[in-house]
């Protein structure tokens, strides 16, 4: 197995990539936790989203972003099935014992309300997943937003995971590089190549027989 070039994203070359992206969402990385239940990827990832974009329409300004009042996150992993819009997209238990699915996590921001969209991989090319991210990412705000759903090995993050959810936060375009946020608790979050998160995407997920991909939170 070829192994894959990634810049971990609290290195200094990672930070870097950061201070020199015009895409890129202060909020969701500030916000940013790793996922405490190990089924619960999906969950955690649409909570991250869901607060920046809260918080995103209190400190919609970039500069206020680097140190506003981010306390008490209205959506986290931990209460997210106390919103009845959850429970109504999916089973907690269910959750618990398997995971979700991405049609799952897309209904679950439907259930809340959200314009959002989902594309399996197979569906559309590199160069249109490209351009779907890296958009959504320059609203600063966090009014939109991105969820990745991606074979974990494939993506060599770690060789004990498949399916897997996190979000991206940010587009490094000189270097044609994601930031991945990777909710599971055993990985490094880094810049990953656009070629090689959408190879990480376009994979078969069991449960549904269909191929992974990701999901746009709109406003």
């Amino acid at each position: 197995m070829t192994q894959i070039n990634k810049i971990p994203f609290h290195s200094p070359e990672g930070q870097q990539l950061l201070q020199e992206s015009s895409a890129f969402q202060t909020l969701l990385t500030r916000l940013f936790k790793k996922q405490e239940n190990n089924t619960f990827c999906g969950v955690q990832s649409s909570a991250l989203l869901l607060s920046a974009q809260h918080f995103g329409a209190k400190f919609p300004d970039v500069t206020s972003q680097k140190d506003c009042n981010l306390e008490s996150p209205p959506y986290v992993e931990g209460n997210m099935f106390s919103y009845t819009e959850t429970s109504a997209a999916m089973d907690e238990a269910k959750v618990d014992a398997e995971g979700c699915t991405m049609e799952q996590v897309y209904n679950l921001f439907k259930q809340h309300g959200r314009k959002v969209k989902m594309y399996h991989a197979d569906t559309l090319t590199v160069d249109e997943f490209r351009s779907l991210a890296s958009k959504a990412l320059s609203h600063h705000d966090s009014s939109w937003g991105v969820i990745a759903n991606f074979d974990e090995y494939d993506l060599q993050q770690d060789f004990t995971v498949h399916g897997h959810f996190s979000p991206l936060a940010a587009y490094h375009a000189p270097t044609d590089r994601f930031l991945l946020l990777d909710t599971w608790m055993n990985t490094v979050d880094v810049w990953v190549k656009t070629e090689d998160m959408f190879t990480a995407m376009k994979t078969i997920d069991s449960d549904t027989n269909k191929y992974r991909g990701f999901i746009i939170l709109e406003s």
